[in-house]
């Protein structure tokens, strides 16, 4: 499993962790033997101490392995990656009741069926830079749609949803959460329709900048945002046909709060469905945007530049 780790004792049995952080990266490419698969299943959960930096595992079995673990909730994973284009590459994951450590992860991607498995882990305590969620096939989030509880993602600073993983945030608990960067994308109209069929509202908390592309547009009609939050930017993007939905609500119905002037930028149509209050910097009301290209490209360097330092 671990062969390309010079560290021979990076895992151990009993709970033993290794004082040195590895990383634990295995691609399709790289075949896995099906008696350590084997092995991997008759483990019990959490017998397996290690600590890791790193966790890039791509369709492969060997991601089962992440239940067996015991990573120590202070260690600090840099990059947690996992892909999966079978749900055996997760069942074992998805089978577990209770959820598993995997330590403070700063940046997590999952792909596929792969995405569900967030729903198994402890991330209260977790501060993430980026998490980004893809879900291609709607079987990938199925069984998280079928989950009557929300679960927790601690702490993001940007999120990143994509395709049918969109929904997923319907069943994220982020009412306490404030994220600096909410970025929603969904190509086809069947990958938003579990949002739009929902009769409650689902609340983000507080968000500084979100950007909607196509159909994912138009889940701001089921989305509640914090009241006392003020938006750096709020952009959305689409052909007519994927903001057809907009288009059906009765004006002023779509509640967006505070806007800070030039971070609105909507097609002047769906502007009129919109209800929000511009701000200027220091919070005072404005009665008319400053709408130049010039300034919006001002105020996406305000709002990104600690992202590039």
């Amino acid at each position: 499993i671990t062969k390309h780790a010079r560290n021979e004792d990076c895992i151990r049995e009993h709970g033993m962790m290794g004082e040195t952080p590895f990383c634990l990266v295995r691609n399709w490419w790289v075949a896995v033997s099906p008696l350590a698969l084997e092995n991997i299943e008759r483990m019990a959960p959490s017998s397996i101490g290690c600590s890791l930096k790193k966790l890039d595992l791509r369709n492969t079995g060997l991601i089962n392995i992440l239940p067996k673990l015991r990573i120590h909730g202070d260690c600090e994973i840099e990059s947690l990656r996992l892909t999966a284009s079978e749900e055996a590459h997760v069942a074992e994951v998805l089978a577990q009741e209770n959820p598993f450590c995997v330590g403070r992860v700063k940046n997590m991607w999952l792909e596929g069926y792969a995405v569900g498995v967030i729903t198994k882990m402890s991330l209260k305590d977790c501060e993430f830079e980026d998490l980004s969620l893809i879900a291609t096939r709607r079987e990938h989030v199925v069984g998280i749609f079928k989950q009557e509880k929300h679960f927790c993602v601690g702490r993001v600073k940007n999120m990143w949803l994509r395709d049918y993983a969109v929904g997923v945030i319907t069943k994220m608990s982020l009412k306490d959460c404030e994220i600096a960067w909410l970025n929603l994308i969904a190509s086809e109209e069947a990958h938003v329709v579990s949002v739009l069929e929902q009769e409650k509202p689902f609340c983000v908390g507080g968000v500084k900048t979100m950007w909607l592309y196509e159909y994912a547009a138009s889940v701001i009609t089921k989305m509640t945002i914090h009241e006392d939050n003020t938006m750096e930017s709020f952009v959305l993007r689409g052909h007519e046909d994927q903001l057809s939905r907009i288009l059906k609500e009765k004006d002023n119905s779509i509640d967006l709060g505070r806007i800070r002037t030039g971070g609105l930028r909507v097609p002047e149509k769906i502007k009129r469905k919109l209800r929000y209050t511009l701000v200027d910097e220091e919070g005072k009301e404005m009665l008319e945007e400053r709408d130049s290209s010039k300034w919006w490209r001002r105020r996406w360097w305000v709002t990104r530049k600690k992202d590039f330092e």
